[in-house]
């Protein structure tokens, strides 16, 4: 018999629309603009698939000749997968024709036959570095898997209308293929179900957890939603479970210690058949559980208890005993028959649990509570920043090569006999709630700009760093008040730096623009804070006019361990100082710290290492006696 050419097959709708789902699946899932399937010809390749979800300039149809070293040609020719993260600093594939499109980022895998002959390849292409974490590299792997399940039904298929032609001669003396090819065929379409069984499974399910996404989270609160009536006695509950120290861990020991932690928890509560709930992670590091009761009131009570319970005993993490800090929102059908405001009544109650101090807070007694405290919280913050009540930390910025003091930050704190120590960013988000940020934002410019002007002629060049919120930015007001402070107290604008997260630019970017390009213009130093914790990072750099970067200690913490954050660390820093940027690193507290940041090039260096935020008298002495360290 004669062999079959692959070439020659085609491909039915009804597969191409599941390519296509495929595809557009895999654009949103990764987050990239272009997810593509391509095939192979004698002289040329082809897009055979391309997501329409994302606009790109890829479209089924398209031909490329060969032999122009595309990504996915050496997918091919090599039979194994391609993953360059970065082509403009990869000498060998910056002058790409992909590249040149601005696709520097790809991952490819190649497609097979059944019989070993290349179709082509399944790939991701992105418009900015992308490490494509190894999450989706599985779900490439399944996808192309799914593919070639299907690719092996339709080879079988073209074969069995082979065979059946030569069959109608010689039946009795083929009847044996023709059995083995049916079980063959049987066998590669109950895998074909598997797959899309899988697929289904990975759309609703957080792949590292396999709780209910977020998107199944609203789904399913909707159907019971919907069977909750005034005859009907069963009632609805979402428990939102946040962590307070679900970050620190995240940031510490990394996101695949926290996914193991969040799974113990769940194992910990045991068996919940006595109640008709689910489990979701609505968020990277709370959870959620979806309760549909008759004695809702009871149930949910035990529940909270059971929970509680359970966050407080001991989880191990890198032999390291931990306690999760858990607060728990609740909202109830009695509150919303909305699936959506289900979701936000029960995320708010916890974050108003959080504040509280309480272990769990129902969404009536949330709001409660809020109306009733908040004039006496907004009286005792106002208090305090009218009789300068609140205090400045300073923590040292330094070289990393000849540990001379260069520069600090200012942070804020506060210590209130009924409120307790509260540091920078809690103090500046209970400001933010309670309309205080512009009344703390000028005492925090005010103290920090007074201080810098009396160390200008004891300390040369030394800049200090003031955290500024999103509020702030947003005000039209903010930089006339910071040129009237430098005026007031003689301070030099380039010895003041104020710092930036990206949190404070996606507000309103035009506003923002405007107000760092006055501040420019004064002759301040524009950072930008957190940097990389952010989806646009290096965007923001081509838009707003920022001086410096400040590397996000959650990469440094990682570095002895952490290849990956190596190498992430590297490029940014590579590319900041490429760019004429300035660029500290937050959070080094180790000799090796040190060193990798020294061989990278960076200017300044800030963390434990170097010392902890200290009141101002602490802090001027050792800056006295550091001020000629060399």
């Amino acid at each position: 018999m004669s062999k079959l050419n692959t070439a020659d097959i085609c491909i039915p709708h009804e597969m191409l629309d599941s390519w296509q789902i495929i595809a557009n699946l895999l654009a949103e899932t990764v987050s990239v603009p272009a997810a593509l399937i391509m095939r192979i010809h004698e002289e040329h390749i082809e897009v055979f698939t391309a997501n329409n979800n994302v606009a790109h300039p890829y479209h089924p149809g398209e031909k490329e000749p060969l032999n122009q070293r595309l990504y996915c040609e050496t997918v091919i020719e090599t039979g194994q997968k391609l993953h360059i993260p970065n082509a403009i600093i990869d000498p060998e594939w910056k002058n790409n024709p992909d590249a040149e499109l601005g696709f520097i980022a790809y991952y490819g895998l190649p497609i097979y036959w059944p019989n070993g002959e290349p179709f082509g390849t399944i790939c991701v292409l992105d418009k900015k570095e992308n490490h494509f974490l190894q999450t989706y590299q599985v779900l490439l792997e399944s996808f192309r898997d799914t593919i070639e399940a299907q690719l092996k039904t339709l080879y079988q298929n073209k074969r069995l209308q082979q065979l059946n032609t030569a069959l109608k001669s010689r039946i009795q003396t083929r009847t044996q293929d023709l059995v083995e090819l049916n079980y063959s065929l049987n066998i590669e379409m109950d895998k074909r179900r598997a797959a899309e069984q899988k697929i289904v499974f990975q759309q609703n399910h957080d792949l590292a957890t396999g709780f209910l996404n977020r998107a199944a989270l609203e789904s399913e609160s909707k159907i019971l939603l919907r069977s909750t009536t005034d005859q009907n006695e069963k009632h609805v509950a979402l428990l939102h479970v946040g962590f307070a120290n679900g970050r620190r861990i995240q940031s510490k020991y990394g996101y695949s210690a926290w996914d193991e932690v969040l799974i113990e928890y769940r194992q910990r509560l045991g068996d919940l058949s006595a109640y008709d709930i689910v489990t979701a992670r609505p968020t990277s590091t709370d959870l959620a559980f979806l309760l549909y009761s008759n004695n809702l009131d009871e149930d949910i009570q035990q529940l909270c208890d059971h929970l509680v319970e359970t966050s407080h005993s001991e989880f191990s993490v890198e032999g390291e005993q931990l306690h999760l800090h858990s607060f728990i929102g609740i909202a109830t059908s009695k509150d919303t028959i909305s699936s959506s405001k289900l979701s936000k009544f029960a995320f708010e109650a916890m974050l108003s649990c959080k504040d509280s101090g309480h272990k769990f807070s129902f969404y009536s007694q949330d709001l409660s509570d809020i109306h009733k405290h908040l004039n006496q919280l907004e009286s005792y913050l106002l208090q305090a920043i009218r009789n300068d009540d609140l205090l400045l930390y300073f923590q040292p910025k330094v070289s990393p090569v000849t540990h001379k003091w260069i520069g600090a930050e200012a942070l804020l704190r506060w210590r209130h006999p009924v409120l307790g120590d509260i540091s920078n960013e809690p103090l500046i988000h209970l400001a933010e709630q309670n309309g205080l940020i512009f009344e703390l934002g000028n005492f925090v410019l005010r103290s920090a700009i007074e201080k810098a002007s009396e160390w200008v002629g004891k300390v040369d060049n030394f800049k200090l760093g003031v955290n500024i919120s999103a509020v702030q930015l947003q005000s039209p007001h903010f930089v006339d008040q910071v040129q009237n402070l430098l005026t007031t107290y003689q301070l030099p604008a380039q010895f003041l730096e104020l710092e930036v997260t990206e949190t404070g630019l996606i507000a309103d970017e035009q506003i923002a623009q405007k107000t760092l390009t006055s501040l420019s213009q004064l002759g301040v130093t524009l950072s930008l804070d957190d940097f990389g914790t952010g989806y646009a990072s290096f965007n923001y750099l081509k838009k707003f006019p920022f001086d410096a970067i400040k590397v996000d200690k959650s990469f440094i913490n990682q570095l002895e361990d952490n290849e990956e954050d190596q190498e992430i660390v590297r490029s940014i820093i590579n590319i900041a100082k490429k760019l004429g940027y300035r660029v500290t690193a937050e959070g080094v507290e180790t000799q090796k710290h040190e060193a990798f940041i020294v061989a990278e090039g960076c200017d300044a260096g800030q963390g434990y290492l170097y010392g902890k935020p200290m009141p101002c008298d602490e802090f001027e002495a050792s800056l006295m006696l550091k001020r000629t360290d060399v």
